[in-house]
């Protein structure tokens, strides 16, 4: 008997569940309609009492926005600031770009949009720059020398070409992460028993730079800084020697192209970085342009007797690898696309 009037209350209790949803959902299936006739006549409580228990119904994410859009006029114009406030950022949650016109909307619920702080969570960009990534060599300790002369290093131009993504934690800090392909080129110049010889060093890297940025401001041009390191990963490396005898007339010509120093340099680079920026808001994302400068922490020479592997630019060049470093100067220009959005909440920014 107790089993039977158990089953009977459930399931009473389960079909009063039922018809409670099946009732809420038949009430808020024109939910959005009537809210907009009474937002037409005035009467703004009843907009407000009626839409609340369906905005966190099935609805679809156009009636959601339209809901918030009604609750937020309703409450702004019962000059119930904060709920108005709260109603515009879960307006904002489902739409954070909105295109609001003047002649449809109060001037004061456009302000009131606009003070919203919507910023990019996660974004990828483009980046790409030619002719503008300039090398400078730092030779660390003596140079390696076959006979009295000195080298002079001399920066050449380069490029790069990548991807790379954002996360921002607020709306001035985010953090940055790359993946670029940079071409490095530099030339070592010398004089030596009668031979004028230069190198063309031609370096290719894969370079994964991470970086944290600050963004000044809150309008459409914002400035940047940005700090970090990097790690490159060498791909391909060659050398071009060409040396003139000058002692003869007519002078002699020596040259070998596209000469692989693979085997010569380390495979890892890594240093830090440093930069300033500019940003433009433009569509879905924003243009920037900015200068970067890295400073390389690792010899790349291999040394030892990688040093003198090859005997042909050894005896035929005079030529040996000094330990060294590499700096870079880098001007880039690029497209930044946002993925997502986040609203931060007016609690959020008073709790810090």
């Amino acid at each position: 008997m107790m089993r039977k009037i158990t089953f009977l209350w459930l399931s009473l209790l389960f079909f009063l569940s039922i018809s409670d949803k099946i009732y809420a959902q038949d009430n808020c299936g024109g939910a959005i309609a009537n809210a907009k006739a009474l937002y037409e006549q005035g009467k703004l409580r009843d907009v407000i009492s009626g839409l609340k228990p369906c905005l966190n119904n099935s609805l679809s994410r156009s009636e959601l926005w339209q809901g918030y859009e009604l609750m937020a006029l309703s409450y702004l114009a019962l000059n119930d600031l904060e709920n108005a406030r709260k109603a515009t950022e879960d307006m904002l949650d489902i739409n954070p770009q909105p295109n609001l016109s003047p002649l449809k909307y109060p001037k004061d619920f456009i302000d009131l949009v606009n003070s919203v702080v919507v910023i990019p969570k996660f974004s990828l960009g483009f980046s790409a720059n030619a002719g503008i990534n300039y090398t400078f060599v730092n030779v660390i300790g003596a140079p390696y020398l076959i006979s009295n002369y000195t080298k002079t290093y001399t920066s050449k131009p380069g490029y790069q070409i990548g991807l790379f993504s954002g996360y921002a934690i607020n709306r001035y800090i985010d953090i940055d992460l790359g993946l670029y392909g940079s071409y490095k080129n530099y030339s070592i110049s010398y004089a030596t028993n009668g031979f004028n010889v230069n190198v063309n060093e031609k370096l290719t890297y894969l370079e994964v730079p991470l970086a944290v940025k600050y963004t000044f401001g809150s309008s459409k041009l914002r400035p940047y800084l940005e700090v970090g390191g990097y790690e490159g990963f060498l791909l391909s490396a060659y050398s071009d020697f060409n040396s003139t005898y000058t002692a003869s007339n007519p002078s002699q010509k020596l040259s070998d192209n596209n000469v692989s120093s693979s085997d010569r340099l380390v495979n890892t680079n890594f240093g830090l970085l440093g930069g300033i920026g500019l940003t433009y808001k433009v569509g879905p994302g924003h243009f920037l342009i900015n200068l970067k400068y890295c400073y390389g922490l690792t010899n790349i020479v291999k040394g030892g007797t990688n040093r003198y592997a090859d005997e042909n630019i050894y005896f035929k060049y005079y030529y040996l690898d000094d330990d060294i470093s590499l700096n870079n100067l880098l001007l880039s220009v690029g497209y930044v696309y946002y993925v997502n959005y986040k609203v931060i909440r007016h609690k959020n920014e008073h709790n810090g």
